[in-house]
């Protein structure tokens, strides 16, 4: 009877351990997940902005003072083309 209860601790504390570091990766993975989103939120958030700032400026200062990104002014081009396909790249545009 002794033996059984002895057994029978030693399981229940195991599978308690198992549990708990299974409890310990899983808050783990929570966490990460919200601190994900949180960054992915705030660069967003940034971009939008520099897109917001950048359409402030007229484009010719920014040509001249070469702080345009090029794919910035790739992108204007592309938003003022009709859509059929890109000469200069050979995309679609739908």
């Amino acid at each position: 009877m002794k033996t059984r209860l002895t057994e029978k601790i030693k399981a229940l504390e195991k599978e308690r351990n198992m549990l708990l570091e299974e409890v310990k990766q899983l808050k783990e993975v929570v966490e990460l997940s919200e601190k994900s989103k949180e960054l992915e939120s705030d660069v967003n958030r940034l971009k939008d902005e520099v897109n917001a700032l950048k359409a402030r400026i007229p484009k010719e200062i920014l040509r001249e003072i070469g702080e345009v990104e090029p794919s910035f002014l790739e992108e204007e081009k592309k938003e003022k083309m009709p859509e059929e396909e890109c000469i200069s790249c050979g995309e679609d545009f739908l």
